[in-house]
C-alpha cells in the first residue's frame, strides 16, 4: 500500500484524527452499532448508553489500530463486545435483574461469542455495501450505472444491455468492471474485501 492509498483510508483517518473522516465514520457507524447493540436484546435506553461508551473507548483506542494486523470489523466488535460485557457488570453489580442479553454476556460461551460476531459481520458488510453502492451511483453517469445495475443486479446479457443502451457490448464489459473497482475499494476501505461480490470477469 503507498502513503497515497494509506492517507485515503477512512480508518487511518479516523485514526489520525481527521475531523471529515470522523464525521463520515459516525455517519456510517453510529446507526450500524446502534442496530446491532439492539439485535443483542438491549432496550433502546441501553442501547444508547453502550453506544455512548463504545464511542469514548474509540476515541481512547483508534490510535492502537493496526490495520495490518486485522480488520477494522474485527477490531471493533472486540471494542463492541467488551462495552456489552461491561455493561453487564455494571447491571450486575447494581443488582438489578439481568436481561437475557446481559446475562449472555457474563456466560463467556464461545458458541455465543461466535453467534454474535456473525451477527456484527452481517451487519457491516450490508451497512458498508450499502454506503458504498449509494456514494458511487450519486457520482456515476447513468448510463455507466444502468449497464452495471442491469448486468449485476439483474444478471443480464451485456449485449442485450449495448443494445437497449446504444452502446457496445465492450463498453458495457468496461462501465461495469469500473464501477465494480469504485464499490469495492470504498468498502476495502472500511475493511470488507467483497469476496462473495461477481468478478470482475463478466460477460
Amino acid at each position: 500500500m503507498t502513503d497515497t492509498d494509506t492517507r485515503a483510508s477512512v480508518i487511518l483517518g479516523v485514526r489520525d484524527k481527521d475531523p471529515d473522516r470522523w464525521r463520515e465514520f459516525y455517519t456510517i457507524y453510529r446507526p450500524m452499532l446502534f442496530a446491532y447493540l439492539r439485535k443483542q436484546g438491549l432496550s433502546e435506553f441501553d442501547a444508547h448508553d453502550v453506544l455512548q461508551d463504545i464511542f469514548v473507548k474509540l476515541i481512547e483506542k483508534i490510535s492502537t489500530y493496526d490495520r495490518t494486523r486485522t480488520r477494522f470489523r474485527t477490531w471493533l466488535f472486540t471494542v463492541a463486545r467488551n462495552a456489552l460485557i461491561d455493561k453487564a457488570r455494571r447491571q450486575k453489580v447494581q443488582k438489578k435483574a439481568l436481561d437475557e442479553w446481559a446475562k449472555r454476556m457474563l456466560d463467556d460461551n464461545p458458541s455465543e461469542s461466535r453467534k454474535m460476531e456473525e451477527v456484527w459481520q452481517k451487519i457491516h458488510c450490508e451497512r458498508i455495501l450499502a454506503y458504498a453502492v449509494s456514494k458511487v451511483r450519486a457520482h456515476t453517469s447513468t448510463v455507466v450505472w444502468s449497464c452495471f445495475e442491469q448486468r449485476i443486479f439483474k444478471n443480464r446479457p451485456g449485449a442485450e444491455i449495448a443494445a437497449e443502451l446504444g452502446v457496445s457490448t465492450n463498453a458495457v464489459f468496461v462501465y461495469t468492471c469500473r464501477v465494480l473497482r469504485k464499490i469495492r475499494t470504498i468498502c476495502d476501505e472500511y475493511g470488507e474485501d467483497l469476496s462473495h461480490a461477481p468478478s470482475d470477469g463478466v460477460s
